[in-house]
């Protein structure tokens, strides 16, 4: 029986939002995308991967990537319709899924890793960063990634012992499961979505988050502030914004922080209360209009103050290959030697 497929989704998008205008975020061009993802095929194929499946974007990443390689392994593009969104990572995330597949390799940031996660069930993701908001994927080098991603999908490392669970975030709006976020959920005083990120504090209202850290940019950053004791762990936040009143008075307060809302944008954010969650337990948001961000992006409106909105912290995220654990066990178990052994 062949090997599962790895699959590749390289999001053409990533990496050029407006925080490139309001803040000093750098500009992952497709070009450099282009570089990775040929790094991470030669990867895949080094350790024995026989085929590679991925989107076939608008770019043609993928393709431009392999033209220049003589590759033994077969590369196929999903017969998908491509719409120039993010549902195209979600499409082909379910039908990579579908495939069976032993690993999916990213190239985006939180956001593009969030729309693959709604569809790639329990295969193990291994995401490069190549997004602006970065707390999920890890920037790393894609000739590493790519020996990672083929180490599991072949099998030659179990998955058992380098694939970790990661949480997330369910997003219910009366009742109902309406999205999903993997680090943070943010409502935001702004009344409609425009153009989707996030960098003003005066506009923020409640977050949530999923990971406390504080060397990282965004919303997580600002929970590794507030409680650095928690850093590098498995802990949660809620956050309460404080409100600027007109005469330029801010409410009572607990603290103010300054934290890096965006790459070079740092800003002092007016806490009014925060405090840390156990896994499994629901928040109750404010029943207020507003708009709802996910992951650093807005997504959809809250157009009525009776709208339910809650957020429940889930155990059962995506499963996400450690690239560290996976080449030292992969060395472990001889993955790597193709000659005569080393005597000591």
């Amino acid at each position: 029986m062949s090997e599962p497929p790895v699959g590749i989704v390289a999001n053409p998008a990533s990496g050029k939002d407006i925080r490139r205008l309001v803040a000093h975020g750098s500009t992952f061009d497709n070009n450099e995308k282009i570089n990775i993802v040929r790094r991470v095929l030669l990867g895949l194929e080094a350790t024995g991967v026989e085929q590679v499946r991925f989107m076939p974007d608008t770019y043609a990443i993928v393709e431009r990537a392999a033209a220049s390689l003589e590759l033994r392994l077969d590369l196929y593009p999903l017969p998908m319709p491509v719409l120039g969104n993010p549902g195209d990572s979600e499409e082909e995330a379910r039908r990579l899924a579908v495939l069976g597949a032993g690993c999916i390799v990213t190239l985006g940031g939180d956001g593009t890793n969030r729309v693959v996660a709604k569809g790639c069930g329990d295969v193990p993701l291994v995401p490069i960063s190549t997004g602006t908001n970065n707390v999920f994927p890890r920037m790393v080098e894609g000739t590493v990634a790519g020996l990672a991603a083929g180490l599991v999908a072949t099998r030659r490392v179990s998955a058992d012992h380098v694939v970790v669970r990661r949480p997330r975030l369910d997003v219910l709006l009366d009742g109902e499961v309406k999205d999903l976020a993997l680090i943070d959920v943010v409502t935001s005083r702004q009344g409609f979505v425009g153009s989707r990120a996030l960098w003003d504090p005066a506009h923020l209202k409640e977050i949530v988050l999923s990971r406390i850290a504080s060397a990282e940019i965004g919303m997580a950053a600002l929970g590794g502030l507030l409680f650095p004791e928690a850093c590098g762990g498995s802990s949660d936040a809620h956050i309460l914004i404080g409100i600027d009143r007109a005469d330029g008075e801010e409410s009572p307060l607990v603290q103010r922080v300054l934290a890096p809302l965006a790459p070079g944008l740092i800003r002092r954010v007016p806490v009014a209360a925060a405090r840390r969650l156990e896994m499994g337990e629901a928040v109750e948001l404010r029943q207020e209009s507003c708009v709802v961000a996910l992951d650093g992006e807005r997504e959809f409106e809250v157009l009525r103050s009776d709208h339910h909105l809650r957020v429940i912290l889930n155990p059962l995220g995506p499963r996400v290959v450690d690239i560290d654990a996976t080449l030292q066990a992969g060395a472990t178990v001889g993955a790597f030697n193709v000659g005569t052994a080393i005597h000591r």
